[in-house]
């Protein structure tokens, strides 16, 4: 017998007669579909229920505003009605898809959702401290699924990848929307680099300002076993827009055209870049 988990109002008598509501959800128990609409009574208390498919769209939308995009799913399989509210836009406008990683195949299932209404992606990869060798297929982000958020997000303003894989040999940050805004590497580990990281046209960022010229904030936090000195420089001296690199132990913040501020705990030195500013 299928069951859903009921939603209603608790009711005790009070000792003067006068009746005391205890309105909200009870999260303990689930209840058969055949019997809802009934009432119970669970330790003194009367509940009655009330169908989750009963429910107003306003109310529903609001519980599933609270919940994360794999729960969502979830629920779309669950009833025809569930299913098209789920698809409503204002649930897809910051996606977060939390601290537990998702196979490659998995995130594909999650692009029908997306749009121009999105406007923050948030993903977590499969990078762990003890790792070291560097997964391939479904572990790693590909070009051909960051391609589908450029396509399907147009107005997407901060991506946050972390933790993720992704193989500099054949996914490139060229592929990235260019509305955007904020990009987080934080703890995401690229590989296959080219051997010879001194030479410009071998950084990861390269001709990033090109593809990206409203980038405002990079955060690289965890990524110094693969950032050079020169990516830094790279992304502060080309990137015109942009105002903030933090790498964990320093953030760089624009003061002027080829200036900015290095702070490093409580300390603060300036920075000239001594390359030609080229925008």
């Amino acid at each position: 017998m299928s069951s859903i988990r009921a939603v209603g109002r608790l009711t005790r008598p009070s000792p003067s007669g006068d009746g005391v509501v205890l309105s909200g959800v009870l999260s303990g128990g689930v209840l058969p579909t055949s019997d809802l609409g009934t009432n119970y009574a669970l330790g003194g208390f009367t509940m009655s229920c009330v169908s989750l498919l009963e429910l107003p769209e306003s109310v529903l939308l609001q519980v599933f505003s609270y919940l994360c995009p794999v729960d969502l799913f979830h629920i779309a399989r669950i009833h025809p009605r569930l299913a098209r509210l789920v698809g409503d836009l204002s649930l897809w406008r910051h996606v977060d898809f939390g601290r537990a990683p998702l196979s490659l195949q998995f995130l594909h299932k999650f692009v029908k959702f997306l749009g121009p209404h999105t406007l923050t992606i948030t993903i977590t990869g499969f990078v762990r401290p003890s790792s070291r060798l560097h997964p391939k297929g479904s572990k790693c982000i590909s070009e051909a699924f960051l391609t589908s958020l450029k396509r399907r997000c147009p107005h997407l303003q901060e991506l946050n990848l972390h933790r993720c894989y992704i193989d500099a040999s054949t996914t490139k940050f060229s592929t990235l929307p260019a509305s955007l805004k904020k990009l987080s590497l934080c703890g995401s580990a690229l590989f296959n680099l080219p051997q010879n990281r001194v030479v410009v046209l071998a950084s990861p960022f390269f001709r990033l300002e090109k593809h990206l010229p409203v980038l405002e904030e990079v955060v690289l936090e965890g990524c110094g076993a693969w950032l050079t000195p020169q990516d830094l420089t790279l992304l502060m001296s080309h990137c015109s827009a942009l105002q903030s690199v933090n790498v964990g132990a320093a953030r760089y913040t624009r003061t002027g055209l080829t200036s900015w501020d290095k702070r490093e705990d409580k300390h603060c030195s300036r920075i000239v870049l001594s390359r030609k500013w080229r925008a």
